[in-house]
């Protein structure tokens, strides 16, 4: 006797999903894999590995945020010292941002994703620390990708860390398009006009669009905002008077370069 729900069986078709869902749900499931559906202990796809104040002076940038933050910087002037992050400088005299480099699991994969999804990457070159691509997403703000071994994603941020990054962008939605495309990242609306909490990277990470032009904003970790803000004062920047958040305390800065941050006592 044949089986009565035979005529019911439909034809195996190959799925074809949207690439932005895809590469969320890759990284979700890296993520899962390597912690057993725990916080992640090393970075996952999208992730901050590296981030470097980008500024017409790194001298004057790491004598800067040495007085207001404590870095110690390497003889070269170029890497911060004794912190869980990776944090740098770099001297660009057109450029006033924070650069972010971004883990990726598989670098070639990644830059093809910048490509389709209007950014342009450069061929990945292998470094000291693994391979590295760099990229200009669809707005124009330059970032990296970077694959290597395993990277620790820190549980904690320590004095002069980042612990939360603000894009700022022209068109919100072209940015949402593209960083979700290639990293898989989801959006949810903030508490300001035309702003999005990014779900999926580390450290915290936000976007606004409606600026003029594209930059990176870091939050940086204080245990005394009211004393970091008279540091920031006394060594040419601007502050605003602390402000108590749901989240913690915070200051809207600016260096003596004309570089935004935010200083955070969370």
């Amino acid at each position: 006797m044949s089986d009565p729900f035979e005529d019911l069986l439909e034809p195996v078709v190959p799925a074809d999903p949207d690439p932005r869902f895809a590469a969320r749900l890759r990284a979700l499931l890296e993520a899962a894999f390597l912690t057993g559906g725990t916080m992640p202990a090393t970075a996952v796809q999208g992730d901050v590995v590296y981030a470097s104040v980008w500024s017409p002076d790194a001298a004057r940038a790491g004598a800067f945020y040495s007085s207001v933050l404590g870095w110690r910087i390497d003889a070269d002037g170029r890497r911060v010292q004794g912190l869980s992050q990776h944090l740098g400088l770099w001297s660009a005299a057109s450029y006033r941002t924070t650069f972010l480099s971004h883990a990726v699991s598989d670098i070639e994969a990644a830059a093809e994703r910048v490509r389709a999804a209007g950014g342009t990457a450069s061929p990945a070159v292998e470094e000291p620390y693994g391979l590295s691509a760099e990229c200009v997403d669809n707005q124009g703000l330059r970032f990296a990708l970077h694959q290597s071994g395993p990277v620790a994603r820190p549980a904690s941020s320590a004095d002069g860390e980042i612990v939360y990054l603000t894009m700022f962008c022209a068109d919100s939605a072209a940015a949402r398009d593209f960083y979700g495309s290639v990293f898989g990242w989801s959006f949810t609306p903030g508490s300001v006009a035309d702003g999005w909490q990014v779900q999926g990277p580390h450290p915290m990470f936000g976007l606004q669009g409606g600026h003029p032009e594209s930059a990176v904003l870091p939050m940086y970790a204080v245990s005394d905002v009211a004393a970091a803000v008279a540091r920031v004062r006394a060594a040419g920047g601007t502050a605003t008077d602390p402000v108590q958040m749901p989240y913690g305390i915070t200051s809207d800065c600016v260096d003596d370069q004309g570089l935004r941050f935010y200083l955070g006592q969370l």
